[in-house]
């Protein structure tokens, strides 16, 4: 069982609040209570003021899912790296701590949030990915950073003709771009890390538009 723990209810930066919102965590419930979109965090408080927050670099996905035969309600749904912390008998805790450090890469954490009122949905998505993005994943933004680092356009002078041949397909790729109106994007159905998520579950908010 995930532990709930007592905290001050978030005040600020809140993009979206949603009461009368049922948690589910690994298909466990726990009860009715808020949800809280906050630019810095995602938190779940009951009515005891006890609940859970969720940092943006531990989640990996978060979708709208309104596949029943998936689960049985429409939700907000997150996948989350690691575990979230739980209840652990005192005679086994030094060994579930080195299990943890041994597997937390490996765990993937399922919540979905459950509103009372349905429509709120597309809101509460949209809330997360906007702040969602002012998280990005600094993996991948180091890692474009040192690729940007280790390509060289020029031989010596700027200029077309002394562009390298890997310059010239870069430039020729971004004209490509410019006139197709089309950058690079990820098909239907797929998202980052190689994680393919079935595009009769989730919905994103192109979709919702339509």
């Amino acid at each position: 069982m995930v532990v709930l723990t007592t905290f001050s209810a978030p005040s600020e930066l809140v993009r979206h609040k949603e009461r009368d919102t049922v948690v589910n965590i690994d298909g466990t419930g726990y009860g009715n209570g808020t949800l809280f979109i906050t630019e810095t965090i995602v938190a779940w408080q009951n009515v005891e003021g006890k609940g859970f927050s969720l940092n943006y670099p531990k989640i990996s996905l978060h979708a709208l899912s309104r596949d029943t035969s998936a689960f049985p309600q429409e939700c907000l749904y997150l996948m989350v790296e690691g575990k979230l912390p739980e209840e652990v008998d005192p005679s086994e805790r030094q060994d579930s701590e080195e299990e943890e450090e041994e597997d937390e890469s490996q765990v993937i954490t399922e919540v979905r949030f459950v509103p009372s009122d349905k429509s709120s949905l597309q809101t509460m998505f949209s809330s997360m990915s906007d702040c969602q993005a002012l998280h990005p994943d600094e993996q991948d933004t180091d890692s474009e950073a040192e690729a940007e680092e280790g390509m060289v356009y020029y031989d010596v002078d700027e200029g077309y003709d002394n562009l390298t041949l890997q310059g010239q397909a870069t430039l020729q790729h971004l004209e490509n771009l410019l006139i197709s109106g089309q950058g690079d994007g990820q098909p239907s159905g797929e998202v980052p890390n190689g994680t393919n998520v079935p595009s009769e579950q989730f919905e994103d908010a192109d979709e919702m538009d339509q």
